[in-house]
């Protein structure tokens, strides 16, 4: 997690009048918002992006040639149209909520919050895919991590085409380490 000083030293380097930061990250919020107060020189900007996906469609949502008032709402009601789904692995053995968690299990998470563990990558895929059509998803975009092969994320894209035949899906090398997936879900 970059620190305080961290952020400060790109806000900085940003050659604009206003710095919209998007932490991404729950964790990194409130290193991003003590930045505000320490810039005399723009006008920073912090929002409540907690993760990479909803970061995106906040950037996606942004108008270089737009107003602040205007383009921080649109950024804003753009983050909270995202539903973020994730598959990461258990580095140990634990216990969540009364489940038990071995090492190696794949972890679904939707919107930062434990969905289930699975054995299997496929069914994990299943499960998120489903979820997604139950959510109402009419654009799913698909982030494939670092180890992820093309044949593996192209499985995981006809997971999601065979459940959500009405959504718009793209598939995305995303490189990211330690998330097999970074599913956005609008």
């Amino acid at each position: 997690n970059p620190s305080t000083e961290d952020i400060l030293k790109e806000i900085q380097k940003t050659p604009a009048e206003i710095v919209y930061v998007l932490p991404n990250n729950k964790n990194i919020i409130m290193a991003a918002q003590q930045c505000v107060d320490l810039v005399e020189d723009k006008k920073v900007i912090v929002l409540q992006a907690k993760t990479v996906p909803q970061g995106i469609s906040a950037m996606i949502a942004m108008n270089p040639d737009g107003e602040e008032a205007e383009n921080t709402a649109a950024m804003e009601e753009a983050m909270g149209m995202v539903t973020t789904m994730e598959i990461t692995y258990a580095a140990r053995d634990s216990e969540f909520d009364g489940n038990s968690i071995q090492a190696g299990d794949y972890l679904l998470l939707v919107d930062n919050q434990l969905f289930g563990t699975e054995k299997d990558l496929d069914v994990a895929l299943e499960k998120l895919a489903k979820e997604s059509q139950n959510r109402g998803g009419e654009f799913i975009s698909i982030f494939y991590g670092e180890g992820v092969e093309k044949t593996q994320a192209e499985k995981a894209l006809a997971h999601f085409e065979a459940n959500c035949p009405e959504a718009e899906i793209t598939m995305l090398e995303g490189s990211q380490p330690v998330y097999h997936y970074l599913i956005s879900v609008e």
